[in-house]
């Protein structure tokens, strides 16, 4: 999607398409706020943050764990510790959870079958190690497959190369309807998950952010308190991928959906920071999480 009809235009990387910027341009929100933006599609989280160091792009909508590998150490792809602050949250997941071929009938059936992630390394891929841990599974006697992206994952089951994986948002609706089994969710691991956060520069003063949290508190509220049926409205005028009821469900959702508070907290990514501990990752220490809240 891309809109471009204000002065200030920012740039911002995402993986999936944003209900929240489909909704703020049907309502015409970037002209009473002064921003308008363009998108584009980031093929990982090494690229996006990439992208965002070299001043590609200005915004990222990315997860909070990304933050942290990215944010509070060099252990990471790009091998350097790069200066991202928080601008807000944004879901608890939508929807996140592991699904399966429906032939699986007992979580204990997974065992030595392989499993899809986007990459080893990844926040979805540290949430399946811990929820099959949370089973009693032991994961050394599974299979991971670096598959990509929540769609490549959903492909990857349907067409039997994984008898399961993580998804969420749209590929978490389109598994439901082509009767994939639902096991966890991130919900049952936390009630406090932390699903994907707005991201920025911390060493750049970039023009136009200010509009952007405006307008996106805004949308925000709209879509947590409008009826169902006008969200999926204004969903079907910019993002028709996104209008349907089940969609809409997750956004409206107090589990899974959009968060109002414009504010990340420390026991989110504590809660981030847990999983990683539980799996045997790299973990921040509190402090680093403070410090990383505390950019600005």
């Amino acid at each position: 999607m891309t809109h471009t009809s204000s002065s200030i235009t920012l740039r911002i990387g995402q993986f999936s398409e944003s209900p929240v910027l489909a909704v703020a341009a049907v309502l015409g929100l970037d002209e009473r706020f002064g921003v308008s933006w363009t998108t584009q599609r980031v093929p990982s989280s090494p690229a996006q943050f990439a992208s965002l160091r070299d001043g590609e792009m200005d915004v990222a909508i990315t997860s909070p764990d990304n933050v942290i590998l990215y944010a509070t150490t060099d252990r990471n792809p790009l091998g350097e510790q790069l200066p991202v602050r928080f601008l807000r949250p944004i879901d608890r997941g939508l929807g996140l959870a592991l699904y399966t071929d429906p032939g699986i009938r007992a979580l204990t059936e997974l065992e030595g079958r392989p499993l899809g992630v986007d990459v080893m390394n990844s926040g979805f891929a540290l949430l399946l190690l811990r929820m099959l841990r949370d089973a009693g599974l032991d994961a050394t006697t599974m299979a991971f497959e670096a598959i990509g992206a929540t769609p490549k994952r959903l492909g990857a089951v349907l067409d039997g190369t994984v008898v399961g994986t993580i998804l969420n948002a749209e590929t978490a609706v389109r598994a439901e309807e082509s009767g994939l089994t639902r096991w966890l969710a991130s919900v049952d691991v936390s009630d406090d998950y932390l699903g994907t956060v707005l991201v920025t520069m911390a060493d750049r003063d970039t023009e136009g952010v200010d509009g952007l949290l405006a307008l996106w508190q805004e949308a925000t509220d709209f879509i947590s308190s409008a009826p169902a049926a006008r969200v999926s409205e204004l969903l079907g005028a910019s993002a028709p991928a996104l209008a349907t009821p089940a969609y809409v469900a997750l956004l409206q959702s107090t589990e899974f959906g959009c968060v109002a508070d414009a504010s990340v907290s420390l026991e989110q990514l504590r809660v981030l920071a847990d999983i990683r501990t539980s799996v045997g990752a790299y973990a921040p220490t509190d402090d680093q999480l403070a410090a990383l809240l505390a950019a600005h």
